[in-house]
């Protein structure tokens, strides 16, 4: 708040003239000025430096002058309204969803393009009160040189690893937002925690700007190290399986369809009665039949449950297909890539915790195409692969020995006092 509290004059804008709005007046000494979401241009005037905290997820209707205007979401229409209202600087406070929703592609390209944007900041959760969800901060600078490089910070990374120091409350750890605020006001090109990222690699991530995809966790830094390493999609053809609707018809096919409830802890595939039945004809059909599952198979949950894997095994009926939350990997040659191999990979810690860093999505996680696609896998030789095979064949057996024990103690908890 030093901006604020260095100004010689403050104008405090709010949607509403409420008693916290007359504290918030009192306090900082501020002019007030009433304005409905979106209308801006009339009432509140320029100023050198923005400070922004608009509503979160407030429909707003689109006065952009199409015949058919759609809402926008209030956070995004705050940030657009900080950049057109300073005249210098401007920070806005934000739900994740503004770095990569897809209906705002426009807003952040321009913005980039621009040379608008500063500074992008991924706070960490427990940062505002209420809610666990970690907000961004995103920094806009009218005075930016052209095509300068974008800093992107992860400020989770500047908390201790301890337990008990991320246990204190967020707001009371003068030590993480000191650590913040000097890698803001210095910088460090050797930080973890931050990284300067060029237009042309915003440009090849689509302008998303979500900082996991620019600042590597542990695990995204150990999977781009990997050696002898080839792109998923090089080596296995990959589906993202779609919603399917009955639909009758006289070339109509019963299909059974494959859900997350169906993977057990082993990663095999048991389906939970009643099965999900659908009859699908017409163009549906033809969907279901580039879904269908054979033996060998990889599925991986790529939204909601991010990250659990599955290996179809050769009980696979002819009729299952796969759930709309899957993606289906196939070996494109399993003489030189091994399924149970394939499957141990991606169901390793290292590609899971991967998954967890590079996922969008805030209400419901969602795996991008492009980053399954483009995922390393080290394909070494055939023997090299028997062995892992191997280690799978000696889990699987644990999980055999498990369910024997789990029918045993069922068995005994029967003899007395049954129903």
């Amino acid at each position: 708040m030093a901006l604020a509290d260095e100004a010689v004059e403050r104008t405090y804008v709010s949607a509403s003239h409420s008693a916290l709005s007359e504290a918030l007046m009192l306090i900082s000494g501020a002019m007030m000025v009433t304005q409905a979401h979106g209308t801006h241009a009339a009432t509140a005037p320029q100023a050198d430096v923005v400070l922004s905290v608009p509503p979160m997820g407030v429909r707003i209707p689109d006065s952009g002058g199409a015949e058919k205007q759609r809402p926008r979401r209030s956070e995004a229409v705050g940030l657009q309204e900080a950049h057109e209202l300073s005249t210098r600087r401007a920070a806005v406070l934000g739900p994740a969803s503004l770095l990569f929703d897809k209906t705002e592609y426009a807003l952040r390209e321009t913005l980039v393009r621009n040379d608008a944007i500063d500074m992008v900041i991924q706070l960490p959760g427990q940062t505002l009160r209420g809610t666990s969800i970690p907000p961004v901060l995103l920094v806009l600078d009218h005075q930016r040189r052209p095509k300068a490089p974008i800093t992107f910070i992860d400020a989770a990374r500047l908390l201790p690893d301890t337990s008990r120091q991320r246990l204190k409350p967020l707001h009371q750890n003068l030590e993480f937002w000191e650590a913040l605020n000097q890698l803001i006001e210095l910088g460090s090109s050797t930080s973890e925690a931050s990284r300067q990222v060029t237009l042309s690699e915003i440009e090849q991530n689509d302008f998303d700007l979500s900082v996991s995809r620019y600042v590597a966790g542990d695990a995204t830094q150990k999977i781009s190290d990997l050696e002898e390493a080839r792109s998923l999609n090089e080596v296995a053809e990959i589906v993202r399986a779609q919603v399917l609707k009955s639909e009758e018809g006289d070339d109509g096919r019963l299909f059974i369809e494959i859900g997350g409830r169906d993977i057990d802890a082993s990663g095999q595939i048991h389906i939970e009665a009643p099965c999900k039945e659908i009859v699908v004809a017409g163009r549906a059909r033809k969907r279901a039949e580039q879904q269908q599952l054979r033996p060998g198979d990889v599925l991986l949950i790529g939204k909601g449950s991010i990250g659990r894997v599955a290996l179809v095994g050769e009980d696979c009926g002819e009729n299952w297909v796969a759930g709309q939350v899957f993606l289906i990997i196939r070996a494109q040659k399993r003489d030189r890539l091994r399924p149970e191999y394939l499957y141990r990979y991606l169901a390793s810690p290292m590609v899971q915790q991967y998954l967890k860093e590079i996922v969008s999505g805030t209400s419901i996680p969602v795996l991008k195409a492009n980053d399954i696609k483009h995922l390393p896998v080290p394909v070494p030789s055939l023997e090299a692969q028997e062995q892992v095979v191997d280690v799978h064949s000696q889990i699987m057996e644990e999980y055999e020995a498990i369910k024997a024990h789990q029918a045993k103690i069922e068995a005994l908890s029967q003899q007395y006092w049954a129903v």
